[in-house]
Protein backbone atom coordinates (compact mmCIF):
# COMPACT_ATOMS: atom_id res chain seq x y z
CA UNK A 1 0.00 0.00 0.00
CA UNK A 2 2.94 2.29 0.72
CA UNK A 3 4.11 1.96 -2.90
CA UNK A 4 0.65 2.85 -4.17
CA UNK A 5 0.50 5.93 -1.95
CA UNK A 6 3.91 7.06 -3.22
CA UNK A 7 2.71 6.59 -6.79
CA UNK A 8 -0.43 8.61 -6.00
CA UNK A 9 1.68 11.40 -4.48
CA UNK A 10 3.91 11.55 -7.55
CA UNK A 11 0.84 11.66 -9.82
CA UNK A 12 -0.57 14.56 -7.80
CA UNK A 13 2.78 16.39 -8.06
CA UNK A 14 2.80 15.85 -11.83
CA UNK A 15 -0.73 17.21 -12.20
CA UNK A 16 -2.40 13.84 -12.81
CA UNK A 17 -5.08 14.47 -10.21
CA UNK A 18 -7.84 12.55 -12.00
CA UNK A 19 -5.67 9.44 -12.17
CA UNK A 20 -4.64 9.88 -8.54
CA UNK A 21 -8.26 10.23 -7.41
CA UNK A 22 -9.12 7.07 -9.34
CA UNK A 23 -6.34 5.16 -7.61
CA UNK A 24 -7.40 6.51 -4.22
CA UNK A 25 -11.02 5.44 -4.77
CA UNK A 26 -9.80 1.94 -5.67
CA UNK A 27 -7.60 1.84 -2.57
CA UNK A 28 -10.57 2.92 -0.45
CA UNK A 29 -12.63 0.06 -1.89
CA UNK A 30 -9.84 -2.37 -0.96
CA UNK A 31 -9.10 -0.77 2.44
CA UNK A 32 -12.33 0.91 3.61
CA UNK A 33 -11.24 1.19 7.25
CA UNK A 34 -8.21 3.33 6.38
CA UNK A 35 -9.60 6.80 7.09
CA UNK A 36 -6.29 8.36 6.00
CA UNK A 37 -7.18 7.34 2.43
CA UNK A 38 -10.61 8.94 2.74
CA UNK A 39 -8.98 12.13 4.05
CA UNK A 40 -6.32 12.14 1.33
CA UNK A 41 -8.98 11.88 -1.37
CA UNK A 42 -11.04 14.58 0.32
CA UNK A 43 -7.97 16.88 0.40
CA UNK A 44 -7.36 16.21 -3.29
CA UNK A 45 -10.95 17.13 -4.14
CA UNK A 46 -10.82 20.19 -1.87
CA UNK A 47 -7.63 21.47 -3.50
CA UNK A 48 -9.18 20.89 -6.93
CA UNK A 49 -12.27 22.91 -5.99
CA UNK A 50 -14.75 20.02 -5.79
CA UNK A 51 -16.11 20.89 -2.37
CA UNK A 52 -19.11 18.54 -2.49
CA UNK A 53 -16.88 15.58 -3.36
CA UNK A 54 -14.50 16.57 -0.60
CA UNK A 55 -17.45 16.60 1.80
CA UNK A 56 -18.46 13.13 0.62
CA UNK A 57 -15.11 11.70 1.69
CA UNK A 58 -14.86 13.85 4.83
CA UNK A 59 -18.31 12.81 6.05
CA UNK A 60 -16.83 10.18 8.40
CA UNK A 61 -14.12 12.55 9.64
CA UNK A 62 -14.63 14.62 12.76
CA UNK A 63 -14.81 18.24 11.60
CA UNK A 64 -11.72 19.78 13.15
CA UNK A 65 -11.83 22.97 11.09
CA UNK A 66 -14.32 25.09 9.19
CA UNK A 67 -13.40 23.85 5.71
CA UNK A 68 -14.34 20.27 6.64
CA UNK A 69 -17.63 21.45 8.15
CA UNK A 70 -18.40 23.56 5.09
CA UNK A 71 -17.61 20.79 2.61
CA UNK A 72 -19.68 18.22 4.50
CA UNK A 73 -22.55 20.72 4.68
CA UNK A 74 -22.31 21.39 0.92
CA UNK A 75 -22.30 17.64 0.24
CA UNK A 76 -25.25 16.91 2.54
CA UNK A 77 -27.18 19.77 0.98
CA UNK A 78 -26.42 18.43 -2.53
CA UNK A 79 -28.12 15.13 -1.64
CA UNK A 80 -31.00 16.83 0.21
CA UNK A 81 -29.73 15.60 3.58
CA UNK A 82 -30.76 12.06 2.61
CA UNK A 83 -29.06 9.42 4.75
CA UNK A 84 -30.06 6.79 2.21
CA UNK A 85 -28.43 8.70 -0.67
CA UNK A 86 -25.26 9.34 1.32
CA UNK A 87 -24.96 5.65 2.26
CA UNK A 88 -25.49 4.68 -1.40
CA UNK A 89 -22.75 7.05 -2.52
CA UNK A 90 -20.05 6.39 0.07
CA UNK A 91 -20.51 2.58 -0.14
CA UNK A 92 -18.76 1.74 3.13
CA UNK A 93 -17.70 -1.93 2.97
CA UNK A 94 -15.48 -1.99 6.01
CA UNK A 95 -15.78 -2.98 9.65
CA UNK A 96 -17.62 -0.21 11.49
CA UNK A 97 -16.08 -1.21 14.80
CA UNK A 98 -12.62 -0.24 13.49
CA UNK A 99 -13.72 3.34 12.81
CA UNK A 100 -13.46 6.27 15.18
CA UNK A 101 -16.35 6.94 17.55
CA UNK A 102 -17.39 9.96 15.48
CA UNK A 103 -17.50 7.89 12.27
CA UNK A 104 -19.48 5.11 13.96
CA UNK A 105 -22.00 7.65 15.28
CA UNK A 106 -22.23 9.34 11.87
CA UNK A 107 -22.90 6.01 10.13
CA UNK A 108 -25.52 5.13 12.75
CA UNK A 109 -27.15 8.54 12.25
CA UNK A 110 -27.19 8.08 8.46
CA UNK A 111 -28.64 4.57 8.81
CA UNK A 112 -31.35 5.83 11.17
CA UNK A 113 -32.24 8.61 8.73
CA UNK A 114 -32.32 6.14 5.86
CA UNK A 115 -34.57 3.79 7.82
CA UNK A 116 -36.88 6.66 8.76
CA UNK A 117 -37.14 8.28 5.32
CA UNK A 118 -36.68 5.37 2.89
CA UNK A 119 -37.61 2.46 5.18
CA UNK A 120 -34.44 0.74 3.97
CA UNK A 121 -30.81 0.73 5.08
CA UNK A 122 -28.35 -0.22 2.33
CA UNK A 123 -25.82 -2.82 3.42
CA UNK A 124 -22.62 -3.43 1.51
CA UNK A 125 -20.70 -6.63 2.07
CA UNK A 126 -16.91 -6.52 2.04
CA UNK A 127 -15.31 -6.86 -1.35
CA UNK A 128 -13.79 -10.29 -1.78
CA UNK A 129 -11.05 -10.73 -4.33
CA UNK A 130 -11.29 -14.42 -5.03
CA UNK A 131 -8.86 -15.74 -7.55
CA UNK A 132 -10.01 -18.41 -9.90
CA UNK A 133 -8.47 -21.78 -9.19
CA UNK A 134 -6.15 -22.34 -12.14
CA UNK A 135 -4.82 -25.60 -10.71
CA UNK A 136 -8.07 -27.45 -11.09
CA UNK A 137 -7.89 -30.19 -13.69
CA UNK A 138 -10.37 -30.12 -16.53
CA UNK A 139 -11.63 -33.51 -17.68
CA UNK A 140 -12.72 -33.70 -21.27
CA UNK A 141 -16.13 -35.19 -21.83
CA UNK A 142 -16.95 -37.60 -24.66
CA UNK A 143 -18.66 -34.77 -26.57
CA UNK A 144 -15.53 -32.61 -26.28
CA UNK A 145 -13.34 -35.42 -27.59
CA UNK A 146 -15.78 -36.21 -30.40
CA UNK A 147 -15.90 -32.54 -31.43
CA UNK A 148 -12.12 -32.38 -31.52
CA UNK A 149 -11.86 -35.54 -33.63
CA UNK A 150 -14.58 -34.26 -35.97
CA UNK A 151 -12.81 -30.95 -36.58
CA UNK A 152 -9.48 -32.73 -37.06
CA UNK A 153 -11.13 -35.14 -39.54
CA UNK A 154 -12.66 -32.30 -41.56
CA UNK A 155 -9.35 -30.39 -41.73
CA UNK A 156 -7.46 -33.58 -42.68
CA UNK A 157 -10.03 -34.39 -45.39
CA UNK A 158 -9.71 -30.91 -46.87
CA UNK A 159 -5.92 -31.20 -46.95
CA UNK A 160 -6.11 -34.66 -48.58
CA UNK A 161 -8.62 -33.45 -51.20
CA UNK A 162 -6.41 -30.45 -52.02
CA UNK A 163 -3.42 -32.77 -52.53
CA UNK A 164 -5.48 -35.15 -54.73
CA UNK A 165 -6.75 -32.18 -56.77
CA UNK A 166 -3.23 -30.83 -57.20
CA UNK A 167 -1.90 -34.22 -58.32
CA UNK A 168 -4.81 -34.61 -60.79
CA UNK A 169 -4.16 -31.17 -62.30
CA UNK A 170 -0.47 -32.01 -62.70
CA UNK A 171 -1.38 -35.31 -64.49
CA UNK A 172 -3.67 -33.41 -66.90
CA UNK A 173 -0.98 -30.92 -67.78
CA UNK A 174 1.74 -33.54 -68.45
Amino acid sequence: MKEKLEKIDSEIENGLKFKASDRLRNLIQDNPNETQLWNKLAELYYESGFLDSAGKYWILTEPTDDRIKNCVEIYEKSVNYSGYQILQEIVFRGDKSKLSEFAQNKLAELEADSKKKADYVPKFSPKKNKRKNTNSEYKQTFKDKLGGYLIFGIVASIVILIIIGFVTVIKWIF
